[in-house]
C-alpha cells in the first residue's frame, strides 16, 4: 500500500506532499489542472520513462519519493536528463527499479485502453488468469532454441561449398606457417646476427689490430706493464706505496690477458661465409612476409597459427552435424509440442471459467445482458511439428493458440470482436471487470485509475462507483475522476487546483472534508452537466 507520495519540481508541480490511506482515494480538479501528472510521477518513480522536460523550469533536478509500507523509494531527474533511483536510501538500478516494485502498484489507463483493444494482447490476459507465466516463458525459449537450431541447419546446409573453401584456406595457411615454422623472437635474433655478418671483416680486423697491440709485437702493452712492474719491483724496498702500485698492474695484466684470450677464441670461432648472409636474409625475408600477412610480429603468427588450429579442428569435428542438429531439432519439437498442448488445453478450460466470471463482474456493472466470450482458435499446417487430434498446427512463441476476445453487448445479438463492437465506455467497464476477477489472486496491493469513467454516466456510472469501492475494501484504490457518482463513493476525496502566481504556474492539492467534498462535486460536476443538459 501507498502510505505517502513527495513530489518535488516534477513539471509544474512545485513542491507536494501527500499521504495516502486505504480504501477508495478520488483525486479531482478542472481540466489541465495537473490530476494525471500525479499518477504519471507515480509511475515515474516506480521505474516509468523519465525525462529532463519534466524537470520545473528553472529547476535543477525532480524529485519522486514513493513511500510503502515497507519500502521507501527515491528518484531523482537531473536537468541534464541522467536519473537516479534509491530503495530505503540504497542505490538501485532501473531495472532492479521496475522488477522489486512490479507487483506494488496496478496502473490503468487509456494506454490499457487501447491494449485490451488490441487482440494481440488477449492470450496475455488469458494466461494472467491461468496463473502459468512460467511455462508460457520456457515455451518461448525453447521456440527461440528451436529457431536457432534450424538456422545453423540451413546455414549448415547452405554453405557447404564456403565451408568447403573455408577448410581449405586454412589448411593452406597452417601449411603456409607450418613450413616456415617461427620461433619466439626469431626474428630479433636474426636481425643481430645478421648485422654481425656485414660487419664481419671490420670486426676481424679490428680484433686482430687490438691483439697485435695488446700480445703480438715487441712493443706490446702487456710487454710495456711487464718492464714497468719490473722497474717497481726494484724500488719496493724504499717505496712502501710501489707495492700498491704493483698490485694494480698485476690486476691489470690479468684482465689484459684475459681479453688477450677471449679475442683469440673469437677471431677462431669467426668463419666467414657469404652464404651464411645469403641464408640468413632469405630466413628474415620469410618471417617478414608472414608477419605481414597475420599480425605484424611473430607473437601474432604464432597465436594466429594456434588460432587456425582449433578452427580447422572445429570444421573437421564440429559439435553439431547436420544429422546432430537433425536431431536436435526433433527433440526440441516434441519438447515443445507437449508443453504447447498442455497449455493449450489448460486455455480452453480456463477461458470458460474466465468468460464466465467477466460477465458476472460486467453485470455488475450495468451490462446485464453482455456476452463475452474468449475464443481460442488454432492454424493446422502441413510443414507444422506440434500433433494434436492426428492434426499438424502452426506455432509461436506463446504456442499453438490465436486468442481473441467477442463481445455481445444486447441480447440476442451474436458475438463480435471486442474491437469492432465496444464503446469508449463499454471498454473501461470491460477492463474494470477484468481487473474484478483478477483482484483475489492479483498480489498487488494497490490499483490505480485514470479515465476508468470514460464515456460513461448515469445509472453505469453508479455501478461502477460501487464496483471500486467494492474493490477498495481489499485493496488500495486511487482514482482520477470525472463523475459525480464515482467522487461520492470515496473515503478520501483530494481535490487538485492549478494557479499563477507572479507569472509561474503553480499546483495545490488538499483533503477535502464531508461538506467541501460536496461543494466540490456540486460544483465541479453536478453544475456542468445540468449546464451540458
Amino acid at each position: 500500500m501507498i502510505r505517502r507520495l513527495y513530489i518535488k519540481d516534477y513539471a509544474i508541480i512545485d513542491e507536494v506532499n501527500i499521504n495516502f490511506k486505504s480504501g477508495l482515494t478520488v483525486i479531482t480538479g478542472e481540466t489541465g489542472s495537473g490530476k494525471s501528472l500525479l499518477l504519471e510521477a507515480l509511475g515515474v518513480a516506480l521505474g516509468a520513462k523519465a525525462d529532463k522536460l519534466m524537470v520545473r523550469n528553472g529547476s535543477r533536478r525532480a524529485v519522486i519519493e514513493t513511500e510503502f509500507t515497507d519500502r521507501l523509494i527515491r528518484r531523482l531527474i537531473s536537468s541534464k536528463g541522467k536519473t537516479k533511483s534509491f530503495q530505503n536510501d540504497e542505490p538501485l538500478s532501473i531495472i532492479n527499479l521496475k522488477k522489486n516494485n512490479e507487483a506494488k502498484v496496478d496502473f490503468h489507463g487509456q494506454n490499457e485502453h487501447q491494449l485490451i483493444l488490441n487482440s494481440k494482447s488477449h492470450i496475455d490476459y488469458l494466461d494472467l488468469y491461468c496463473n502459468h507465466k512460467g511455462d508460457v516463458e520456457s515455451l518461448g525459449v525453447i521456440y527461440a532454441e528451436l529457431f536457432n537450431l534450424r538456422s545453423k541447419l540451413d546455414l549448415l546446409r547452405k554453405s557447404s561449398q564456403n565451408h568447403k573453401n573455408k577448410l581449405e584456406l586454412l589448411k593452406f595457411q597452417a601449411s603456409e606457417i607450418d613450413a616456415i615454422d617461427p620461433l619466439p623472437e626469431e626474428d630479433y635474433k636474426l636481425d643481430q646476427k645478421y648485422k654481425k655478418l656485414c660487419n664481419i671483416e671490420n670486426i676481424i680486423e679490428t680484433l686482430q689490430n687490438i691483439q697485435r697491440s695488446l700480445n703480438d709485437n715487441d712493443e706490446s702493452l702487456i710487454d710495456q706493464l711487464a718492464k714497468i712492474q719490473n722497474d717497481l719491483n726494484s724500488i719496493q724496498n724504499f717505496e712502501p706505496k710501489a707495492t700498491k702500485i704493483i698490485e694494480f698492474i698485476n690486476n691489470s695484466m690479468i684482465q689484459l690477458e684475459e681479453a688477450c684470450s677471449i679475442i683469440s677464441s673469437q677471431l677462431l670461432k669467426t668463419d666467414f661465409n657469404q652464404n651464411d648472409i645469403y641464408e640468413i636474409e632469405g630466413r628474415i625475408s620469410a618471417l617478414e612476409s608472414l608477419k605481414r600477412k597475420y599480425g605484424g610480429s611473430i607473437e601474432s603468427v604464432i597465436e594466429e597459427r594456434r588460432a587456425i588450429q582449433k578452427e580447422l579442428i572445429s570444421l573437421k569435428n564440429p559439435e553439431k552435424t547436420e544429422k546432430n542438429l537433425s536431431e536436435a531439432i526433433i527433440e526440441k519439437e516434441n519438447i515443445f509440442s507437449k508443453k504447447a498442448i498442455e497449455i493449450h488445453k489448460r486455455r480452453k478450460k480456463k477461458s470458460k471459467e474466465l468468460s464466465k466470471k467477466i460477465e458476472d463482474a460486467m453485470s455488475g456493472l450495468n451490462m446485464p445482458e453482455s456476452k463475452f466470450i474468449i475464443r481460442i482458435d488454432t492454424d493446422e499446417a502441413k510443414n507444422g511439428f506440434v500433433s494434436l487430434n492426428q492434426k499438424l498446427f502452426s506455432c509461436n512463441p506463446k504456442g499453438i493458440d490465436i486468442v481473441e476476445f467477442y463481445l455481445s453487448t444486447n441480447l440476442g445479438e451474436p458475438v463480435k470482436p471486442l474491437s469492432l463492437v465496444a464503446s469508449g465506455g463499454e471498454v473501461s467497464r470491460i477492463m474494470l471487470a477484468i481487473k474484478t476477477v483478477f483482484q483475489d489472486s492479483d498480489p498487488v496491493n494497490t490499483l490505480v485509475f485514470d479515465e476508468v469513467d470514460s464515456g460513461i454516466s448515469g445509472k453505469a456510472a453508479e455501478m461502477v462507483a460501487k464496483h471500486l469501492s467494492k474493490i477498495s475494501k481489499t485493496k488500495q484504490v486511487i482514482c482520477i475522476t470525472h463523475l459525480s457518482q464515482i467522487a461520492r463513493h470515496a473515503d478520501q476525496h483530494l481535490h487538485i487546483v492549478k494557479y499563477v502566481k507572479e507569472n509561474q504556474t503553480f499546483v495545490d492539492l488538499k483533503y477535502l472534508n464531508k461538506n467541501e467534498s460536496s461543494n466540490i462535486i456540486q460544483d465541479l460536476f453536478v453544475g456542468r452537466q445540468k449546464a451540458k443538459a
